[in-house]
């Protein structure tokens, strides 16, 4: 019966030896064994093309341990495609038609080498790994590409030299957009879109209604607009512009060349780069000489910051610290200090930011100021309405209150809004004025000369 008993305790011990017991602090410590994999099956053995699914199935079993997880990863070389780890229960695990997703992304070589592993690991940490060496293929792109800015839709063609390269037509095209690339002429319709990226003038792979790319070409006058689709790159061919005044040269910058410049009064400005200084200069800061094509700086002598914009060809010059009684600004809709109209202008306005959206009103004597303004009545409110403040943060402690009778000289189509600035009456014709204001009266005594200076 004693030997019966010990028998029985052997027993028993070498069960669980051959089973887990526990370590010093209480964990389950299984015995070693190693995962087994079978049944494994690729959707493709050979190769998978980028922008699409690669679909495996593996059965994993351990019959003395459980297992912990299935490791999934793509590598080329050094690079890391992908990586996934598939939580695994129990003694064994099915995976059925598990789908890694393969990235087009730039860069990406044609019949580019890649191996797949698949490890399966139990919770003692051994594990066994499956390799499968693979290549991933570019997708096939069509002769004809199509360029997306807002309801514009541009065809790009395949270039002859450089099938990776996208152009679209010969032409004049804009230097500032938000737009997307895709392989169809409708964004619903097409397989690849390429819209949003961090950097500006390139392309990640995006959707219909995913954010587009940024387009930035400041100071360039584009021919074509160029789409790399081996480097996703938006590009443009044509001529860059320089622009500089009193041999300072403009820095492009937010939809503007920029550079703060110390003029002195009578002085004469040389200018390089615009082709038409006739309609680009400031009325308000320089007489023009068309027989020298030269500048000569009229305002008190300093440092003054001029933004020139060549989607509306002129510049602005003010200093946008200013305050009144130095300097006043005029905010509203339906004009501009350009001398031609653009149809930006019919909608919007009300903007103390943007700088072609202001009218900065300059001291050109004592008491006395001036702005030139092209005013339409053709926006989109039916009028043009401009209040007066002293400042571009709406104040108008300091700012000019016209009343009844404070409008003088070309007046007819002018009123004074319910505000205290101005508007327009039905009898109004749009077109390019000289505005004078004689503040000597003090707020609520000031005078609006009207000059009218062309259509």
């Amino acid at each position: 019966m004693k030997f019966s008993n010990h028998i029985f305790t052997f027993l028993c011990c070498a069960s669980v030896l051959l089973t887990a017991c526990e370590d010093g602090t209480g964990r389950v410590v299984y015995p070693y064994s190693c995962p087994e994999m079978s049944e494994v099956d690729l959707s493709s053995t050979e190769y998978v093309m980028a922008n699409d699914t690669l679909y495996f199935s593996v059965d994993i079993k351990d019959e003395q341990t459980p297992l912990s997880t299935l490791e999934v990863s793509l590598t080329s070389g050094e690079e890391s495609i992908f990586t996934e780890s598939i939580r695994t229960k129990g003694m064994s695990a099915s995976i059925q038609n598990h789908g890694i997703f393969i990235p087009f992304t730039a860069g990406l070589e044609d019949n580019k080498e890649a191996r797949l592993t698949l490890t399966a690991i139990n919770v003692e940490g051994s594990e066994v790994s499956r390799n499968f060496d693979l290549k991933i293929r570019r997708p096939e792109l069509p002769e004809t590409m199509y360029l997306h800015i807002e309801e514009q839709v541009i065809p790009m063609k395949r270039q002859a030299d450089n099938p990776y390269l996208y152009a679209t037509e010969t032409g004049s095209y804009i230097t500032q957009f938000t737009g997307k690339v895709s392989t169809s002429e409708s964004l619903e319709d097409s397989e690849l879109i390429w819209g949003y990226s961090e950097t500006a003038n390139y392309a990640e792979l995006s959707s219909a209604t995913g954010v587009g790319f940024t387009f930035d070409y400041q100071g360039w006058e584009i021919e074509q607009i160029t789409f790399d689709v081996m480097t996703f790159k938006v590009g443009a061919i044509g001529e860059y512009q320089v622009f500089t005044i009193d041999g300072v040269e403009l820095e492009a910058s937010a939809g503007y060349y920029r550079a703060a410049i110390q003029f002195t009064q009578g002085a004469e400005v040389e200018v390089t780069g615009f082709e038409d200084l006739a309609n680009a200069y400031n009325r308000d800061f320089f007489e023009y000489n068309a027989e020298t094509g030269k500048l000569t700086f009229l305002r008190e002598s300093g440092k003054w910051e001029v933004y020139y914009s060549s989607k509306y060809n002129y510049m602005w010059v003010m200093r946008l610290d200013d305050e009144a009684p130095v300097a006043y600004w005029l905010v509203g809709h339906g004009f501009t200090s350009a001398p031609v109209w653009n149809d930006d202008y019919n909608t919007g306005g009300w903007d103390t930011e943007d700088v072609s959206r202001l009218g900065y009103v300059v001291k050109i004597a004592d008491n006395t100021y001036q702005t030139t303004l092209y005013l339409s009545n053709t926006h989109e409110w039916e009028s043009f309405e401009i209040e007066i403040y002293s400042d571009r943060l709406w104040n108008k402690t300091l700012g000019m209150e016209l009343k009844e009778g404070s409008i003088t000289g070309d007046a007819t189509g002018f009123a004074v809004s319910m505000s205290n600035g101005f508007t327009n009456t039905a009898d109004f014709v749009p077109g390019y004025y000289r505005l004078t204001f004689d503040t000597s009266g003090g707020v609520g005594n000031e005078k609006m000369n009207v000059e009218r200076l062309s259509d």
